[in-house]
């Protein structure tokens, strides 16, 4: 299977949910930067979420997770290839905007602990697309950091690709998270970092 894209970067997915807004470390007052908008491709993402299913079967994409080696990954189909494409941009899309230190979805404490793994280099993320699949692997380095990379694949499963939805806080699975002896080292970085950056929804 021929590679058309391979994006390697240190943390998404993003994969889905994510318009890009807030602020980061680098800018802590930085503005909302296309939440929602075209070039994140989320308005198309939503509206075509039905276009993806779990690779080799008509389910919604689903998650593989493996505790052990603090690894998930997804293999994605799309209906066309235009559709598997917006998913691979919107994906390198996000990871451009994170290494600039914005933040996603800043009323979202979720996000907002993923930013701070994607930016302090908690884990990696590896992106490949091939016609109409896109696969996606993501590997933390501490146990904080897998705790939230897997919430965050649960929401993109349950929600994103289930009904196209984009509208819930995940706060308070974040604030379980965040509570839990996994992420006791960070703790203290982490809630100082939310604290400086959260923003109200607009």
């Amino acid at each position: 299977m021929r590679k058309l894209t391979t994006i390697s970067f240190s943390l998404v997915v993003s994969l889905l949910l994510i318009g890009c807004g807030g602020s980061g470390t680098g800018n802590k007052n930085a503005t909302a930067n296309d939440e929602n908008g075209t070039a994140s491709n989320i308005p198309y993402l939503k509206a075509n979420h039905a276009n993806y299913t779990e690779h080799g079967t008509t389910q919604i994409p689903a998650p593989v997770k493996d505790a052990t080696t603090k690894s998930i990954s997804w293999t994605i189909t799309a209906t066309t290839e235009e559709s598997a494409s917006k998913l691979a941009e919107h994906i390198n899309y996000m990871d451009a905007k994170l290494q600039e230190g914005k933040n996603p979805r800043a009323f979202d404490k979720l996000f907002l602990m993923e930013a701070y793994m994607k930016f302090n280099k908690y884990y990696t993320t590896s992106v490949e697309r091939s016609a109409t699949n896109v696969v996606v692997s993501k590997k933390a380095n501490t146990d904080c950091a897998y705790e939230v990379i897997s919430a965050h694949s649960d929401v993109v499963n349950g929600d994103f690709f289930a009904r196209g939805d984009t509208s819930k806080d995940y706060s308070n699975i974040a604030e379980g998270i965040l509570a839990s002896q996994a992420c006791e080292s960070v703790r203290v970085e982490v809630t100082n970092y939310i604290s400086e950056r959260q923003k109200d929804r607009k």
